[in-house]
């Protein structure tokens, strides 16, 4: 635990922590100690975003980047950390399990006899020099891009390393279970790198439960993911914790016929940001974005999305989609960058609104910045209410008012709970949406 500093803000806490304990965050390789001194240098001059940074210019950051967060040095102990019950974890697939940003081998359940496939602490691939871990961890993504990005690259003690190797097929999906345990506010800076070489084969889904504690955290997560030529990887992001503020940047470069897909799914939490980056990098690839939102009651939930197409014949396909009530406040901000050399885009974005309030409030901003001119690209956006005449029609049939309108909402979900990866997961949703839709 980082000792309470008083008079100073989080920002200066976090950087005398790094400059306290950079000499045991992982710098036995010289590369990562190079990598991380860049990475807090840029912190240092960004700062956490506020609404004069263009990128957070609908929210008040400082409102959920609290004095009193502390950042956790060491794991807790295992005897007090337990998985919460909850119908979005699938106890028949495999799962890898954070706490407090810690990868926790004994809460994970993990295949031992599948040759090829590497899951285990990042930390520990690090020390251990493993060479694909060392090759990968920060050359997807680069720190000067974002301050929370660049906060996690100088500050992340640890996370979880996946490896897939040529035409290794997992069996079941893969869950990364986020937790947390603390007697106190705390702000952790897990990482996961995601190797899925040429072939492979992997379905991915990142839950953060609700917490029985009733501290506020905030967890600022890195996701980096090389997807390989002819790999498919499918990954899901679900937060479902009504105590948490999350920034959760993920990017992913994609290979020749590789097919990236990831879903993003914001159920509860006070702050939930979501970063994500896809670069097409070769030609003849794909990838396919889905989102679903609810904020109410104060929360915030914000996509920000960008595909680069920066190879010929390559496709994208966006769809989010999300409602609004009470006073919650919704933002989508997609683009989608064709760059000059990518004849033969194809590319696709819908982002869709319902309001269910007066107070309700959307911001959203497709984009398109094309360079090309042999392209077929579109976006659109809408945001409106319930529509009356199918409330009335159902009204007429003798359906209560809760009843239609949990019944139009459930089926506007639908369109994005059918593309998720897993059929349990799937229904878990679909029943949890449900039982908010109707209360």
């Amino acid at each position: 635990m980082s000792e309470t500093l008083t008079g100073i803000d989080l920002k200066e806490k976090l950087l005398a922590d790094y400059s306290l304990q950079k000499s045991a965050l992982l710098l036995d390789n010289p590369m990562i100690a190079g990598f991380r001194e860049n990475a807090a240098n840029a912190f240092r001059k960004q700062g956490f975003p506020s609404k004069k940074h263009e990128e957070y210019r609908y929210i008040a950051t400082e409102k959920f980047l609290r004095k009193d967060f502390n950042h956790p040095l060491s794991p807790p102990a295992h005897s007090i950390v337990q998985i919460p019950a909850s119908n979005l974890i699938d106890q028949d697939a495999y799962s890898l399990v954070l706490v407090n940003g810690y990868f926790d081998s004994e809460l994970s359940n993990l295949p031992s006899n599948i040759k090829g496939f590497t899951a285990c602490s990042l930390a520990d691939a690090i020390r251990n020099k493993n060479v694909t871990a060392l090759t990968h961890i920060g050359t997807i993504s680069n720190s000067e891009n974002d301050p929370f990005l660049a906060l996690n690259s100088a500050m992340f003690a640890d996370g979880i390393f996946i490896h897939l190797e040529k035409n290794v097929h997992l069996d079941k999906a893969i869950q990364i279970i986020q937790l947390t345990a603390a007697d106190e506010p705390i702000f952790v800076l897990p990482r996961v790198l995601i190797v899925a070489e040429d072939g492979a084969n992997v379905t991915l889904i990142g839950i953060t439960p609700e917490s029985p504690e009733k501290f506020d955290v905030f967890v600022n997560t890195v996701t980096e993911v090389h997807c390989g030529k002819n790999a498919f990887v499918r990954l899901a992001q679900i937060y479902d914790n009504t105590q948490l503020s999350a920034v959760h940047h993920t990017e992913a470069h994609v290979h020749t016929h590789g097919n990236f897909s990831h879903y993003a799914m914001h159920l509860n939490g006070k702050l939930i940001r979501n970063n994500l980056i896809i670069a097409l990098a070769d030609a003849h690839c794909e990838a396919h974005l889905y989102g679903y939102y609810h904020p109410t009651n104060d929360q915030v939930f914000d996509s920000h999305t960008l595909v680069d197409h920066r190879m010929p014949n390559c496709e994208s396909n966006e769809m989010y989609k999300g409602v609004v009530d009470g006073n919650g406040t919704a933002i989508f901000n997609g683009k989608v960058f064709v760059r000059q050399d990518a004849q033969k885009t194809n590319a696709y974005q819908s982002n869709k609104n319902i309001l269910l309030s007066e107070d309700a409030t959307v911001n959203t901003k497709p984009q398109l910045e094309i360079y090309a001119d042999d392209v077929k690209c579109s976006h659109g956006s809408s945001t409106g209410v319930l529509d009356s005449e199918q409330m009335f029609y159902l009204r007429s049939r003798g359906i209560s008012t809760p009843k239609a309108r949990a019944l139009l909402l459930n089926a506007y979900a639908g369109e994005i709970l059918e593309k998720l990866p897993s059929e349990k997961l799937r229904n878990a949703l679909a029943e949890l949406l449900q039982e908010r839709y109707s209360a």
